[in-house]
């Protein structure tokens, strides 16, 4: 993370978009526990406890379509994943009728 600006790392966004940025600095996928503690190191929350504020982190991430839950606890960005979709690779009119 030495290599962010003062702009990537504003403490006046959103918590999702300091996940974002710190995510995409690092170029790599993170647990969830280490990116919730960059958040908060940047970003320090208070007036609720260590679990509520951690339950809302991980439900914005949840909810924004940027990141993607990779398993057991690791988040990254949806950039950096291959795309699902498929193509059939028919000729033009096989599926014609």
């Amino acid at each position: 993370m030495d290599n962010l600006t003062a702009r990537e790392f504003n403490p006046h966004m959103s918590e999702a978009d300091l996940a974002h940025a710190i995510l995409k600095a690092k170029g790599a996928p993170l647990y969830f526990r280490d990116l919730f503690e960059q958040v908060l190191a940047i970003k320090p929350i208070s007036g609720k406890d260590h679990g509520h504020i951690m339950a809302g982190i991980h439900t914005e991430l949840n909810l924004d379509g940027r990141f993607v839950h990779i398993g057991k606890g690791i988040w990254g960005l949806r950039e950096w994943m291959p795309d699902r979709g498929f193509q059939l690779n028919q000729p033009d009119g096989e599926w014609d009728n």
